[in-house]
């Protein structure tokens, strides 16, 4: 009876874990047209600087990359939602000098953990990339 509820609660999970992950790239969808039609139409207007859509650009790609984990489920895909993340924050966000150094220096410890740290038996990814070649 015990395995019976755990493995129904797993299901259960995974399940609504991917209508979120549906919802949550519809809502990405629409709120990308919005952007697109904003800024075809609002070329003129005070909002249409670089940073306004390097900020919209990058939240959509983290966006993107948050229900690709949410699928996946590989630790590679926690790590590029992280370096989207990090790099978005040093790239729009007025940053001082010592954060840019710190962001610098989580980018840097991401990819060492995901060159030393990663094991293949956690994901199946790097697996298939190098079948495919």
């Amino acid at each position: 009876m015990k395995m019976k509820l755990r493995k129904f609660m797993q299901q259960a999970a995974s399940y609504i874990e991917i209508v979120l992950s549906a919802f949550l790239l519809i809502a990405i969808i629409f709120l990308a047209g919005k952007f697109i039609v904003e800024s075809v139409l609002g070329i003129g207007c005070d909002n249409a600087t670089l940073e306004y859509f390097l900020e919209n650009v990058m939240t959509f790609a983290i966006g993107v990359e948050f229900v690709k984990m949410l699928c996946t489920h590989t630790p590679g895909t926690v790590i590029e939602v992280l370096l989207f993340a990090i790099a978005r924050q040093m790239i729009v966000g007025h940053v001082s000098g010592f954060e840019v150094l710190a962001g610098v220096a989580a980018i840097a410890g991401l990819f060492a953990t995901h060159k030393f740290l990663y094991a293949e038996s956690f994901g199946t990814e790097e697996k298939e990339e190098k079948q495919d070649k």
